[in-house]
């Protein structure tokens, strides 16, 4: 396969939606490529998602971004091998891949609470942060250099005037509740600065401030 930009946006978002996702069937498409080159792609599509995501449905990009977070081909933000710069400019793409392309596509219902009617790239945005793995743990002490980045792009994404992208910023840093004190300071800041929210959003905000998320 020839190792373009364009290629890899084809090969992530350019497939059908059905109940059975392209890449669970058993001969489905391989991108094979180096943990750094991978990184690479990833941060220039989110960084230009919102011209070259345009011609997919919502419901193809929020398929292909449930693909990433399941796939191994996000494991380079994990790998020490790759410069540390481009894990940041990875991690900074979350930002335009927001701003850009959620913020636009998103619908404002929570997805805490069930809300109907929510546009299907919600699930996506609501549960990224829940399943992107790629920092410090126990387990993963060698991520710790990307916790920073982390918690910069969430506070980051808090001032996005978008009640979809906000909970999905909330969301993450209440898994971060017992991990690092950082999070409670950030999501008190936010309410600090932010009067006029829903009460249901402020309300989601207190208990994440206290770990109290699913």
């Amino acid at each position: 396969m020839y190792r373009s930009l364009s290629n890899w946006v084809g090969f992530v978002f350019d497939h059908p939606v059905s109940k059975l996702k392209w890449y669970e069937a058993d001969n489905c498409l391989v991108w094979d490529d180096s943990p750094e080159h991978l990184v690479m792609f990833i941060a220039e599509s989110f960084e230009r998602s919102g011209e070259l995501l345009q011609r997919f449905s919502d419901a193809q990009v929020d398929q292909g971004l449930w693909f990433l977070l399941f796939s191994d081909y996000m494991a380079g933000f994990g790998n020490s091998a790759v410069p540390l710069s481009l894990r940041q400019r990875g991690l900074e793409s979350f930002i335009p891949l927001f701003e850009g392309m959620m913020v636009k596509r998103c619908s404002p219902h929570l997805s805490h609470l069930g809300e109907q009617g929510a546009n299907p790239l919600n699930s996506s945005c609501y549960m990224w942060w829940d399943h992107f793995r790629f920092h410090g743990n126990f387990n993963s002490a060698h991520c710790f250099d990307n916790d920073p980045e982390i918690l910069n792009v969430m506070r980051r994404l808090l001032t996005i005037p978008h009640d979809a992208c906000r909970e999905s910023a909330l969301h993450g840093l209440g898994h971060w509740h017992n991990y690092n004190s950082r999070a409670s300071g950030i999501i008190e800041e936010f309410l600090s600065l932010s009067p006029d929210l829903r009460s249901e959003l402020v309300e989601y905000a207190q208990n994440a401030r206290l770990g109290r998320v699913l």
